[in-house]
């Protein structure tokens, strides 16, 4: 029969579980607007990335703070009365429990390091496993990647924390676009080098610094081949100007009576300065 005392035991520990909830609301609120107040993501990605964490593990926190009050404040005894009788009855379900436990905690430690010894912070530009892309969130347990090509890409922490990382943004982000043109011998060199450099500088993904180039890099019985070599902020913003600045290029030189073939265009893997 439900005493009294059970409906003040269960109405108590809503109101803890409330209260749990309203100071995670409040917290999680106040680390945004700071967040926004500093323009953490772009004036400091490191400290952005350990406020994230510290609101994900507050979050964690408050939960088991609020269940041990919750356990406290209710039958504790015959609580524990059942988890025995349960485990005692599933010995093999327990041992799995155990592995999982294990590789989530893992995961979690290895969330923690990586959040606050930061190889890689929200925003940045990476490759990992072959795969380019951008840190969209490190969670307690795993870490989403947005490629260039706009996949989303989710690594368990602990097998992130295993792994070599390049972290572009740490050394040099800029990315450069090659694009090399095949020409014959009696092609004006010097007209298809401004086509070049021109399409290259009216491009709005194109950077300024550093300077781009264009040089005949290779000489044989069939023509000169010149490459024009040319910046841009990431990897997918290099492929899109090789690619635009080729066509357009092309086309100009064909109205422009200059025989000419595209040998190929490409996008380093390289960043400036590695």
């Amino acid at each position: 029969m439900i005493s009294k005392q059970d409906f003040v035991n269960v109405g108590v520990s809503v109101l803890v579980l409330v209260v749990a909830w309203v100071i995670y609301w409040l917290l999680r609120h106040a680390i945004n607007r700071f967040s926004r107040r500093r323009d953490l993501p772009s004036v400091d990605p490191g400290a952005e990335t350990r406020l994230r964490m510290i609101q994900r593990l507050s979050a964690v926190a408050l939960f088991f703070i609020a269940l041990g009050l919750v356990f406290w404040i209710m039958d504790v005894a015959a609580l524990k009365r059942v988890a025995v009788g349960m485990f005692a009855s599933a010995g093999v379900v327990g041992v799995a429990l155990g592995f999982a436990a294990q590789t989530t905690m893992a995961n979690l430690v290895s969330g923690i390091i990586i959040a606050f010894a930061q190889p890689i912070r929200l925003g940045d530009r990476v490759r990992i496993d072959d795969e380019d892309g951008t840190v969209e969130s490190i969670g307690l347990f795993y870490t989403n990647i947005r490629t260039w090509d706009n996949r989303r890409l989710v690594i368990p922490n602990k097998i992130l924390s295993d792994q070599s990382i390049r972290n572009y943004t740490l050394i040099d982000p800029r990315m450069p676009a090659l694009v090399l043109l095949r020409l014959e011998y009696n092609a004006d060199v010097e007209t298809v080098r401004t086509i070049l450099l021109d399409e290259a500088r009216a491009h709005p993904l194109f950077l300024p610094d550093p300077d781009p180039s264009v040089q005949v890099v290779d000489a044989d019985d069939l023509g000169v081949s010149v490459r024009l070599s040319a910046w841009a902020a990431t990897q997918a913003d290099a492929w899109t100007l090789a690619v635009d600045v080729r066509e357009r290029a092309v086309r100009r030189l064909a109205a422009s009576g200059v025989p000419a073939g595209v040998r190929w265009s490409r996008v380093m893997t390289e960043p400036a300065g590695s």
